[in-house]
This record gives structure tokens, C-alpha cells and sequence, in this order.
């Protein structure tokens, strides 16, 4: 629960970040918040997966839904990363460099969600299923949320698509399989994925062990 009342704050911070931008100007874009808050969508399902997995063990077809749903929500989180397209250049404007710091904390937190999420998601899948079954999940993962954030930005799909528009959203997926700028984003999103993803892991497990000796 911690963690979640921590990105809480922090997310709450960066909404007072475009209060003040719309205070002295205007707003931005309100799809930030929107964007934001679709960010946290993945990382709630997520702790409900974590949270099943450790209270009721291997809930194979409950772990599996939930899966689907937050894959589905997941490319939300890096997706914020394109919202800095949304910086217009002034270098003599004091808003300018507001607006950056504002965009990149937007992003930033709406990517730390993502991976929390991804964390307790991976826990989730080794528990309920195999460490083999965990790791390949996870690394599917990746990509598939670097395709996600293509469809989003660049074909403008939307998560909710899936149920409202279902025949389209599939067609969509399958026309856009092929695409160059797809497969692009897929490799390069899925390698910052799990770059970061990397680093979050040998850290929180580097603290793991570190509280096991402390204990000692």
C-alpha cells in the first residue's frame, strides 16, 4: 500500500505542476491528467494480481484475466514519454522551461507506474505459474508495449477500443503489424522497458538481500 499512496503524491504534484502552468497561462493539454490517470489503471490491476497470487496461490484463470487486462492498459504508462512532443520551443520564455521540467515529470511518473506495475505483475506470474513461464511473459511484455504506445500515438487507439470497437481494433493490430514505424517503436520502447526494468530489479532485489543481512 505504500507504494501506491507514494506515486500517489507524486502524481498529485505533477497535477500542481500544469495548476500553475494554467494559473500564469494556460493548459497544456488536459489529456496529461487524462494520460496520467490511465497510467494508473495497469499499476491497480497489478496490485490485485500481487495481492491474489500471495493470499490465494495459483489462481491460474484469475492471474490470466488479469494479465490480459493490464496488458492491455499497460502501454498507457510509457506512452506519456510521447507527450513531450507537446514542448514548443522558446528558449527566451520562462514557460518553456516550466512546461519541460512539467512534461518530464508527467512522463516520468506515468513510466514508474508502469514498471512498479511490471514488477508486482512479474511476481504475480511466478508465483501462479513458473519462473520460466514469468520470465517469458515479462519479456514479451516489453515489446508489446512499445507496439501498444504505436497504436495509441500513431494509429490513436484507444485501451477501451478493445470492447467498444472490437472487429476495428483487431484489424487495426493486424495492418499494423508490418509497419516499419510499428516494429521501430516496438524494439526501441522495448528496450528502454527493460533497461529500466533491469535496473529497478537488481535494486529492489539488492535491497532485499541487504534487509535479509541486516536481520541476521
Amino acid at each position: 500500500m505504500l507504494p501506491l499512496i507514494l506515486l500517489a503524491g507524486l502524481s498529485t504534484l505533477a497535477v500542481v505542476f500544469h495548476l500553475i502552468r494554467i494559473r500564469f497561462s494556460e493548459a497544456v493539454d488536459f489529456s496529461l491528467d487524462w494520460n496520467l490517470f490511465l497510467s494508473w489503471i495497469p499499476l491497480l490491476v497489478a496490485f490485485v494480481a500481487r495481492a491474489v497470487s500471495k493470499q490465494f496461490g495459483q489462481l491460474t484463470l484469475v492471474i490470466a484475466l488479469l494479465s490480459v487486462l493490464w496488458l492491455i492498459f499497460f502501454p498507457n504508462a510509457p506512452y506519456m514519454i510521447t507527450d513531450l512532443v507537446h514542448l514548443s520551443v522558446d528558449y527566451n520564455r520562462d514557460l518553456t522551461w516550466h512546461d519541460a521540467i512539467m512534461l518530464f515529470y508527467y512522463a516520468q511518473i506515468s513510466l514508474i507506474n508502469g514498471l512498479v506495475s511490471l514488477y508486482w505483475m512479474h511476481g504475480a506470474w511466478n508465483r501462479t505459474y513458473s519462473k520460466k513461464v514469468g520470465l517469458i511473459l515479462l519479456l514479451i511484455s516489453f515489446p508489446l508495449g512499445g507496439f501498444g504506445v504505436f497504436l495509441g500515438r500513431i494509429v490513436r487507439l484507444n485501451s477501451w477500443d478493445v470492447l467498444h470497437d472490437t472487429k476495428s481494433f483487431f484489424n487495426n493490430i493486424l495492418a499494423s503489424v508490418y509497419d516499419r514505424t510499428a516494429l521501430l517503436l516496438s524494439v526501441e520502447f522495448g528496450l528502454l522497458l527493460g533497461t529500466l526494468y533491469f535496473v529497478l530489479w537488481v535494486l529492489l532485489r539488492y535491497r532485499s538481500r541487504w534487509l535479509e543481512r541486516s536481520a541476521r
